[in-house]
């Protein structure tokens, strides 16, 4: 359950860009690799919350993202630009691959909203795209989870990947922060 709170929550909203989601994913498969959790489960489950994720933030920037950035006379963030300029020229193939890239795995879906994208068109590359980075991670934590000295070393191992994910999560609110005073002291 808090596997899929935190998939759902890190590709549904726009503003959630710093979750380690890769991170978490090859943990989690390490972890099914231990038999402590089911890949199966865990690739069906995930995929749903990624593709609910991000259904809902292509939802919000639909209806939402440009009444916001009128309302509140914002300017785009930088990485809201780069994502768009991502969308325009991959379209339906930049829903797909923006889920193997940071920060655009929040932006583009929400991009993708603000720009009317077909929602059955969304769709189709949100699906294809959620299960293959569900798939990839996962897929990459089990076979590393399976090598003999990782399962000799599983708790060291599995207690290092923790660490890992909580200095990434750390460094990546810092640069979130410091990208954020540099576009306001931009405009």
């Amino acid at each position: 359950v808090i596997l899929f709170a935190i998939i759902f929550i890190e590709t549904g909203f726009v503003i959630t860009t710093f979750f380690p989601g890769d991170g978490l994913l090859f943990s989690a498969g390490i972890l099914a690799a231990s038999g402590d959790l089911s890949l199966a489960e865990l690739i069906i489950f995930l995929s749903i919350a990624t593709v609910l994720g991000h259904t809902s933030n292509y939802f919000i920037g639909r209806f939402f993202g440009k009444r916001f950035f009128k309302k509140e006379k914002l300017k785009p963030t930088h990485y809201l630009l780069k994502a768009y300029n991502y969308y325009e020229q991959y379209g339906t193939l930049a829903v797909i691959l923006s889920r193997f890239i940071p920060f655009m795995r929040s932006f583009v879906p929400f991009v993708s909203g603000i720009s009317k994208m077909d929602f059955r068109q969304y769709t189709w590359s949100n699906i294809v795209g959620g299960f293959g980075w569900i798939a990839v991670y996962l897929l990459l934590g089990y076979f590393f989870g399976e090598i003999p000295w990782v399962k000799a070393n599983y708790g060291v191992v599995f207690s290092v990947m923790i660490l890992l994910l909580l200095l990434l999560l750390f460094l990546s609110m810092i640069k979130s922060v410091y990208q954020i005073i540099k576009d306001s002291k931009q405009q």
